[in-house]
């Protein structure tokens, strides 16, 4: 496939993120997210791990009620069919995982599920992308290939590689809404109902509106805290990424990809926290919720303690969830082609991804990124 216009990417990232406040349109979404990459079908499944509810539950293509229907008897099946529960785990977020890369072409074949139902509709390729899965939410959204459309490509690859991101921070602020359809003048007493934070804040961070819950945060200024009227942390370092992450949702919400999904917050004590941007002024279903502000800031607990370095490379060096992984799998020794096997993604993905992390990181050599990750295991 021919790779999509930036403009028309615009306007599809646009549209996941009206899902934040009108959840019933992810159908439509993956509807234009199959038309626009040429894939057959869509699936975006997240749920709550504390009540085991859905939180999100949209399909797209043809017989996916009666598919979806089916599904529930190939529980174990989808599973072996992606290499196992172990492996799943494995598979960095955000990055698209193909069936036919990761999962020896025996196993497929002799699959049930992959036998009985996938191939009899001619789907017999598939690319998984793993949104959310920490001790609140597991989610994924999964993209068929029909064999009239021939190997999953580049383009493909590319283009769910470009959504990923604005598709984890439209499902992970969902849950904070509860999925329930926001109406602009209604806005205000959703967000006030919250028992999360929130901050509404224009272009230059400064604050519009806040929340009960986030006015209670800044008058203790913990975690949060106002400086000149701008909202900001105790952190220098993480301020500035926050504030970048604003102007970046202000600017051109199409290109804020992996900033601002989950900023965590340095805390002398307490429960750790995190940030999720989400950008407000492109789209009328989002700018019409309140005046001048560019983006709200959702001050949320973490789902599970702070990593470093993890944290320290999405937060420094703005490293995606599989550049980290690569990362942290060179340093602790493994060759390209280990790592490869292990992700279930080629060996090329793997050499594009440590190219990007060089780049950003600055590092020249393997031992480089070994030192760095020495260095970031403490707080600097």
């Amino acid at each position: 496939m021919q790779q999509a216009s930036v403009e028309t990417f615009s306007d599809l990232i646009g549209s996941i993120y009206d899902c934040v406040i009108t959840p019933e349109r992810w159908t439509g979404v993956l509807d234009e997210i199959c038309a626009e990459l040429g894939f057959a079908t869509g699936a975006l499944s997240v749920a709550s791990l504390t009540n085991m509810k859905a939180v999100v539950n949209a399909v797209s293509g043809s017989d996916l009620a009666v598919m979806t229907q089916n599904a529930i008897g190939y529980g174990p099946d989808i599973i072996e069919l992606w290499g196992g529960a172990a492996r799943i785990q494995q598979y960095p977020l955000g990055e698209p995982i193909v069936q036919s890369q990761a999962v020896p072409q025996a196993v497929i074949s002799g699959n049930r599920y992959y036998r009985e139902w996938a191939l009899p509709k001619g789907l017999f390729d598939a690319v998984a992308v793993g949104l959310v899965r920490d001790k609140a939410m597991v989610g994924n959204a999964i993209f068929s290939q029909h064999e009239s459309a021939g190997p999953v490509d580049d383009g493909q690859i590319a283009g769910l590689r470009l959504l990923a991101p604005h598709i984890r921070r439209a499902v992970t602020i969902s849950n904070l809404f509860d999925m329930k359809t926001v109406e602009a003048t209604t806005f205000a007493a959703t967000v006030e109902a919250l028992k999360v934070g929130v901050v509404l804040a224009d272009e230059e961070s400064k604050i519009v509106h806040s929340n009960a819950a986030a006015t209670a945060m800044l008058e203790a200024q913990d975690p949060i805290l106002m400086r000149h009227g701008r909202i900001a942390v105790q952190s220098a370092a993480t301020t500035t990424t926050l504030q970048s992450a604003v102007a970046q949702a202000a600017k051109d919400e199409a290109t804020l990809g992996q900033k601002g999904i989950g900023i965590p917050i340095p805390r002398p004590g307490g429960d750790p926290l995190v940030i999720h941007v989400l950008p407000l002024r492109r789209s009328p279903t989002r700018s019409g919720l309140i005046q001048r502000a560019a983006a709200a800031l959702f001050v949320a607990s973490a789902a599970g303690p702070p990593r470093l370095p993890h944290d320290a490379l999405s937060q420094l060096y703005d490293l995606t969830p599989a550049e980290i992984r690569i990362f942290e799998l060179i340093c602790e020794g493994q060759t390209r082609d280990a790592i490869s096997q292990s992700l279930g993604v080629a060996v090329s993905t793997v050499k594009s991804h440590l190219v990007h992390v060089f780049q950003k990181t600055g590092c020249r050599r393997q031992v480089d990124l070994v030192r760095l990750a020495r260095s970031l295991t403490f707080p600097v």
